[in-house]
């Protein structure tokens, strides 16, 4: 028996941990002591990862299906049928799905694949949208597309804002290392309309009406403006974006905001005032589905830049990943128009820096984000590889399922089988060498600590099978020998090395375009959702820890698994939280069957009488997504804009 060092592969946080290696087998956990990000210490669902790791559900063989049926066919012959298929599709009509939880050699050789050799932009990140509206803002706006400061930089801020997400819940040990610093007397804000663990543990909270957190952030920036309390280094400079930011806020008044927030203008500019009189200040957002829009983001930073907390050392805002490799994902291009490194797709610069260091140019014709093509009918999509996931193959089942061929590859087996002509197993995280980009920016090498089955190759290994049945041999004999490209492409990654990456717990890398920070652009329009009467509550949707993200991976874990099999005993088709004046009111009590009725659609619930809502506020956990799905059919987009989303319902008894 013995204990190797490796990283957790669940959220974005990246904590060090040592897994127990008995047999060949993952058989324990331990949190690793000295680890940076962890230092000593893992969430409810880091604790069960081996449970996840010795799950039966392997996908042991290659098959290909046949009559409907699967067949097992040997490994070379599964590899040959895919290079064959997928080379009589032309680029734009074969798509690529990149998986958050694979390492960075894992997600670069299929972003290689689908650009040098099959000639496709069609490329994104398996997961939510709402990390690339960080991206956008932070990269636009201070020149690091991802968070500009370090964890370790919490236990020295004395003002921290959490903004919407229950950061205790989503990545619980930032959420410890927020507590703490409150206990060692550092101002913690919360602004969320529901109470959470976080805004339990803040010295305030700003219970806002659901849908309104860009609106509260707005006033408090208005209200430093009209203070005279902006920086006056950006406030001064006719190149940051101050008077453009200025003028978006002017048409809002204080009369208005308190109607519409339901918060007073003295609360609001009491913590408006607070945050300008830090000496450093961070604020802290899911960047994952449950995050906020991209205005939002946009109003947050400004806000930082406004009160002199951004572009410094331990300040400026900061988007917090829901799963392991967002970050690295999008370090190496899995996005539809960014090249590795974030160079623009046709970047005339980048694209000569891929053409040296790939031998072939890559293609240059626009791509779409996979979601956006299996969404629209009149795209002419044929050909889909995903990649160790099947998060939203419900949403698009019937779609996926229409095209001509399907590829997937991956460890475990999962419902997206079922749409796959053919299936490619993989090595596990833990059977392979890989490296993997935390929410700070942290490169961490994985060593691997059990023997993958005989047919599971490493999926860098894969892509690169099948590019060399293409013709193109990328020379990749380990994921070394991957990593060595990625710093050859990937600007930031340059130096990065095994050998380095060994010596520590990890590199974090640094935004080559960092400079000055300007504003970033809002669109100023501040909408909010209303109430009438026939629809006269704010539906907000959330998760919880036990329950992350759809539960395909927590539901091979035990414990985990049984506090969720024991709230769903209770309440079988989820439930809706309400405030107890709601219920009394509509003559409701704990476990009543209602129906929620939106303008988009319908679905039968149990009541769940809660403390943490304001009156007219209702909440549904989206841990049985389908419920989210019936009630707004139509409506997607909706829930997607992440925590701050509010949708109007009515609530009726059956």
């Amino acid at each position: 028996m013995t204990y190797k060092p490796g990283v957790c592969n669940f959220c974005g946080t990246g904590c060090g941990h040592n897994l127990r290696v008995e047999n060949g087998s993952i058989t324990g956990v331990f949190a690793s002591p000295g680890h940076p990000v962890g230092k000593g210490r893992l969430c409810v669902r880091g604790w069960h990862i081996h449970e996840l790791l010795g799950t039966k559900e392997r996908i042991l063989h290659p098959l290909v299906r046949r009559n409907g049926h699967f067949e097992k066919v040997p490994l070379s012959e599964a590899l040959d049928l895919v290079a064959d298929r997928l080379g009589g599709f032309a680029g734009s009509e074969a798509a690529f799905w990149a998986s958050p939880r694979a390492s960075n050699e894992d997600i670069y050789s299929l972003v290689k694949l689908a650009r040098s050799v099959l000639g496709s932009n069609n490329i994104s990140l398996l997961s939510d949208d709402g990390h690339r509206e960080a991206v956008d803002v932070l990269g636009g706006s201070c020149g690091i597309p991802a968070m500009p400061g370090s964890l370790a930089d919490i236990a020295k801020a004395d003002f921290l804002l959490v903004a919407g997400a229950d950061i205790t819940r989503q990545n619980p040990i930032v959420g410890s290392d927020l507590h703490l610093a409150a206990l060692q007397g550092a101002d913690l804000v919360t602004i969320g309309a529901r109470r959470t663990q976080i805004a339990e543990l803040s010295r305030t909270h700003i219970q806002n009406k659901p849908g309104t957190i860009a609106l509260v952030l707005a006033a408090m920036a208005k209200t430093l403006i009209e203070d005279g309390r902006a920086a006056r280094e950006f406030a001064d400079n006719r190149n940051s974006g101050f008077e453009a930011f200025a003028e978006s806020l002017r048409g809002l008044n204080m009369p208005d905001i308190e109607r519409l927030t339901g918060l007073s203008s003295d609360d609001i500019r009491g913590v408006a005032l607070r945050l300008a009189g830090a000496k450093r200040a961070m604020a802290f957002f899911s960047s994952g589905i449950s995050g906020l829009d991209r205005d939002t983001i946009a109003v947050l930073h400004n806000l930082f830049l406004l009160s002199g907390h951004a572009g410094r050392e331990g300040c400026g805002i900061n988007p917090i990943t829901g799963i392991c490799n967002i970050v690295g994902g999008y370090d190496m291009g899995a996005v539809h128009d960014l090249w590795p490194g974030y160079a623009p797709v046709g970047d005339a610069a980048a694209a000569e820096r891929l053409k040296t260091v790939w031998e072939k140019a890559p293609t240059t014709t626009a791509g779409f984000e996979v979601n956006a093509l299996l969404a629209d009918p009149e795209k002419k999509l044929k050909a889909l590889v995903v990649m160790d996931h099947d998060e939203d193959t419900g949403r698009f089942a019937e779609r996926i399922r229409s095209l001509d061929f399907v590829v997937y590859t991956g460890a475990y087996a999962n419902p997206f089988l079922e749409s796959a002509h053919v299936v490619l197993p993989a090595a596990s995280y833990v059977e392979t060498d890989g490296t993997f980009t935390n929410t700070e920016r942290r490169i961490q090498l994985s060593r691997a600590k059990a023997e993958a089955p005989p047919d599971a190759l490493p999926a860098w290994r894969i892509f690169s099978e099948i590019a060399a049945r293409r013709k193109q041999d990328w020379g990749f004999r380990s994921p070394e020998n991957v990593m060595r490209e990625i710093a050859k492409v990937v600007p930031a990654y340059s130096g990065v090395t095994y050998a380095k990456l060994e010596k520590d717990f990890g590199i974090q890398w640094q935004g080559a375009g960092a400079g000055t920070p300007a504003f970033a652009p809002i669109s100023g329009a501040f909408q909010v959702p209303e109430t009438s009467e026939e629809y006269p509550f704010l539906l907000l949707t959330g998760e919880a820890n036990h329950f992350w993200h759809r539960n395909t991976i927590m539901r091979r874990t035990q414990i985990p698994m049984r506090e969720y099999n024991a709230l769903l005993l209770l309440y079988p088709n989820g439930f809706v939280e309400i405030a107890e004046e709601d219920a009394k009111r509509l003559g409701l009590r704990e476990r009543t069957p209602v129906s929620l009725t939106s303008a988009e659609g319908a679905l039968t619930s149990f009541t769940r009488i809660s403390k943490a809502l304001k009156p007219g506020a209702a909440y549904v956990p989206y841990f049985l997504h389908e419920t989210i799905a019936r009630l707004l059919p139509s409506a997607w987009g909706s829930s997607s804009r992440g925590e701050d989303a509010a949708v109007p319902i009515r609530i009726e008894k059956v």
